[in-house]
C-alpha cells in the first residue's frame, strides 16, 4: 500500500466546491491529456432512472506500471504544470482531478493498458473515498490487447442520474471542451456519450475561415463566435503547424471587455512548424527566425487584433443599444417629460453618451448594481449637460485605462453627440420662432381673415408649448364636457368608459383642454384654453362669465377634482373692452406675483393679450437665441398665400398631437 503527500482531510477540503460535471469533466481530460482522440462515457440507469454505472474510457497512452508512482504521489506538484510554460495543451496541473471521485461515487477503479518495448501491459489502480489519500495498484500482466488507454469505472454511485447527465453534464461539457474539439477536429477529436457523439453546433454563433497575408507568407484563419462563456477558458488565438499539431497559444486582446464578445481564432501554416516561445525579447534561438517576439508574427496578431475588432464593432454597438434598453425598462436613466421637447432631447443625448461610452469600453457598466448605474448614469448627465467632457476623462481614467487612441475616439464621439445636440436646437427654436411669426400674422393682419375656430384653434394646437413645455393636449376642436371627461379618466387612469355628467351646462365646448402630470410633487395640472377672435372680440365681464361656468360643470363632477387636481385657464383675446373690468381685475391680484392672474380660489383665471403671449415667448427664448447666435433676421419666414396654408403647415416645433384614446 501506498500513500499520496496529502493527507485525506487535506485533499477533500481543496477539492470540497468541485461539482460532479466538473469532476467528470476533470477525467476527461485526463484522457486528452494522455494522448487520446476519443472519449468515450458510458452509463446504464435503474428503472426511475438513477445511475448504477459509469465510466469513462479513452484510448490515450495509459499509466506506465514504474511512472505510477509519479503520477499519483505528487499530489499538488503535477507534471503537468511545468508544461503550461511550453504553451502546450495539457489540462491539469495539481494532480487533484483524479480524486474529485468522492463527490458522486465512493471508490473508483483505473484499468489501464500501455505499451513498452513493443508489448502491451495492463494493470488495475483502485482508491475508495474513506481513504483518498490512498491508492492501491495491482500487478501488472502483459496484455492481449493491441491498443492502450485508460478506462476509470465509477462505483457505488450517487446523486447521479440521466437527466442530470443530459440538463447538466452534457451543458456544462459542450461550453468546457467546444474550443479543444473545434481546435483539434482534424484530428478526429471527439467525446461519445453513450455512443452518441457531443456535438458543440448549438455553441457557435458565427463562424468564418479565410486566408490572411503577412509579407510573403498566407495563414489560413479560423474565426468563431460562441454564444456563450467558455468554462475556465479565455477568448484566445491558437497557432497550428501545416499537419494541425498545436503549437502556441496566447489570449486575444478583447478578453474581459464586458460586451460578452466570446471567440476563438485558429490559425494553420508552415510558419508555425519550426516555431518556438522565446521566454525573454532577444533570447531565442538565433537559428529559429520563427518566434512569439518576430516582427512577422507581432504583424500577424496585428492583423488578427484588427479582424477581431471590426467583427466585434457590430455586435458592441447593438450590444450598447441593448444595454440602453436595459436601463430604460429599469427606470435608471434621469426621468424626463416625453411632452417637453428640451427634455426629450437632453435625455436623447444622454442615451447616445451611454452607448458610445460603452463601445469604448464596455468594462466600465460592467457589476454595476442598480444604485451604481443610476447614480454613474447621473454622473454622465451632468457632465454632458455641462460640456466638461475632460472631467469625465479623469474619472474614467481612474476606473479603466484608455489608450491615447481610444479617448480620441470617444472625444470625437462626444463633439458628434453635442453638435448634433446643437443643431437639433437650433432647429426647433428657429421653427418656433417661425411659427410665432406667422401666429401674429393670423392674430394681427386683418388681411388674413383668421378665423377663431378653423385658424387661432388650430395654430393653438400646434403650438400649445406657448402655454408650457410639459402638457398633453386631452381636447381640441370643442368637443362637449362628457368626451372630454372620457379622455380624461382614460389619461389618468386608463378607464375608457362612456361618462354622463349631470350639469345644465355640460354641452359646453372648451377651446383647447390640457394636462400635465407632475412627477415631484404627484400634481394633476389642468388648463383650458378660451382663444377669441382677435378683431371681434375684446375681453370683458362676458368672457370672465364664461369661464366661470365650465368650471361649475367642472366642479358638479368628482372624477374632474381629485384631491391633487388645479385647474387654471386662460382667456386669451387681442384687446380688453373698455370698461377696464378685466384689468381691474388683474390690477387687483398684481401683489401675488404671477401675470394675467384676473382671479384666484378654487380656480385661477389668466386673462391675455396675444402680444403678451408673444413677448413672453420671446423673453423666455432670448438666452438661448445668445448662445446658440440665432440671426432671427436671417429666418426666412415661408410666405403663405391664405390662414389656411399657415395652420396646415408642419414644423419640428409643433407640440404633441391631441390624445388618441381608444372609442369608447
Amino acid at each position: 500500500m501506498s500513500k499520496v503527500e496529502v493527507n485525506a482531510k487535506g485533499i477533500k477540503n481543496r477539492l470540497k466546491s468541485i461539482k460532479p460535471y466538473r469532476s467528470i469533466a476533470e477525467y476527461i481530460w485526463n484522457g486528452f491529456d494522455a494522448g487520446a482522440n476519443t472519449i468515450d462515457i458510458i452509463y446504464e440507469t435503474t428503472e426511475l432512472g438513477d445511475i448504477n454505472y459509469l465510466s469513462i474510457e479513452d484510448n490515450g497512452a495509459g499509466i506506465p506500471y514504474q511512472l505510477l508512482d509519479n503520477k499519483f504521489k505528487p499530489v499538488l506538484s503535477s507534471e503537468k504544470r511545468e508544461s503550461e510554460l511550453q504553451h502546450t495543451l495539457v489540462h491539469g496541473k495539481n494532480g487533484l482531478g483524479r480524486l474529485t471521485f468522492y463527490h458522486f461515487s465512493q471508490s473508483v477503479e483505473w484499468q489501464t493498458c500501455y505499451e513498452l518495448n513493443g508489448k502491451y501491459y495492463e494493470y488495475v489502480i483502485s482508491a475508495d473515498d474513506s481513504s483518498i489519500d490512498q491508492y492501491q495498484g495491482s500487478e501488472q500482466n502483459e496484455s492481449n490487447r493491441e491498443n492502450t488507454g485508460t478506462k476509470v469505472v465509477f462505483k457505488n454511485i450517487f446523486d447521479l442520474s440521466e437527466y442530470y447527465v443530459k440538463n447538466t453534464l452534457t451543458g456544462y461539457l459542450i461550453k468546457e471542451f467546444s474550443w479543444f474539439l473545434e481546435l483539434m477536429k482534424d484530428w478526429g477529436y471527439t467525446i461519445n456519450i453513450n455512443g452518441d457523439t457531443l456535438s458543440y453546433d448549438s455553441l457557435i454563433k458565427d463562424k468564418e475561415t479565410f486566408e490572411l497575408s503577412i509579407g510573403n507568407k498566407v495563414f489560413e484563419v479560423h474565426y468563431v463566435r460562441w454564444a456563450n462563456k467558455l468554462n475556465r477558458n479565455f477568448s484566445r488565438y491558437y497557432c497550428i503547424d501545416s499537419s494541425g499539431r498545436f503549437k502556441y497559444s496566447k489570449p486575444t486582446t478583447l478578453n474581459n471587455k464586458g460586451d460578452e464578445f466570446y471567440h476563438s481564432i485558429f490559425i494553420k501554416d508552415e510558419y508555425f512548424n519550426s516555431f518556438k516561445c522565446e521566454k525573454k525579447e532577444g533570447q531565442g534561438d538565433l537559428l529559429c527566425l520563427n518566434t512569439d517576439k518576430s516582427d512577422e508574427f507581432k504583424a500577424l496578431v496585428s492583423a488578427i487584433n484588427s479582424y477581431l475588432r471590426e467583427k466585434r464593432k457590430p455586435f458592441i454597438v447593438n450590444y450598447a443599444k441593448l444595454l440602453v434598453e436595459e436601463y430604460e425598462k429599469n427606470g435608471v436613466f434621469p426621468e424626463y417629460n416625453a411632452n417637453n421637447r428640451w427634455e426629450v432631447m437632453r435625455s436623447e443625448d444622454i442615451r447616445e453618451t451611454v452607448k458610445q461610452l460603452y463601445q469604448v469600453d464596455p468594462r466600465i457598466f460592467s457589476n454595476l448594481n442598480a444604485t451604481q448605474k443610476k447614480t454613474f448614469v447621473s454622473f454622465i448627465s451632468l457632465v454632458v449637460d455641462g460640456g466638461e467632457v475632460d472631467d469625465l476623462f479623469k474619472v474614467l481614467e481612474g476606473v479603466v485605462e484608455l489608450s491615447s487612441s481610444e479617448r480620441e475616439v470617444f472625444a470625437k464621439q462626444l463633439k458628434t453627440t453635442k453638435m448634433s445636440s446643437i443643431v437639433r436646437t437650433i432647429e426647433l427654436i428657429s421653427d418656433r420662432y417661425k411659427s410665432v411669426e406667422e401666429f401674429k400674422k393670423l392674430v394681427f393682419d386683418p388681411t388674413m381673415y383668421a378665423g377663431e375656430v378653423p385658424h387661432l384653434q388650430k395654430m393653438m394646437e400646434r403650438n400649445y408649448w406657448l402655454i408650457g413645455e410639459e402638457y398633453q393636449l386631452l381636447t381640441a376642436a370643442e368637443p362637449k364636457f362628457e368626451e372630454a371627461l372620457r379622455r380624461y379618466t382614460y389619461l389618468l387612469h386608463g378607464d375608457n368608459e362612456k361618462k354622463s355628467i349631470d350639469h345644465e351646462d355640460k354641452n359646453r365646448e372648451m377651446d383647447l383642454f390640457l394636462v400635465r402630470q407632475g412627477k415631484r410633487n404627484k400634481k394633476i395640472e389642468n388648463v383650458v384654453l378660451e382663444l377669441k377672435h382677435p378683431t371681434n372680440i375684446r375681453l370683458g365681464k362676458k368672457e370672465i362669465d364664461q369661464v366661470y361656468d365650465y368650471y361649475q360643470v367642472i366642479k358638479s363632477d368628482s372624477r374632474f377634482n381629485g384631491s391633487n387636481t388645479e385647474w387654471k385657464f386662460y382667456l386669451i383675446g387681442n384687446k380688453f373692452d373698455s370698461t377696464g373690468y378685466v384689468q381691474s381685475l388683474i390690477n387687483s391680484l398684481k401683489s401675488h406675483g404671477e401675470p394675467g392672474l384676473a382671479f384666484l380660489g378654487e380656480y385661477k383665471l389668466y386673462a391675455f393679450k396675444w402680444s403678451e403671449i408673444f413677448a413672453e415667448f420671446e423673453l423666455k427664448h432670448d438666452f438661448l437665441n445668445e448662445k446658440l447666435n440665432l440671426e432671427l433676421n436671417r429666418l426666412s419666414i415661408d410666405e403663405h398665400q391664405s390662414a389656411d396654408d399657415i395652420v396646415e403647415s408642419t414644423r419640428s416645433s409643433d407640440s404633441p398631437v391631441e390624445l388618441e384614446s381608444p372609442a369608447a
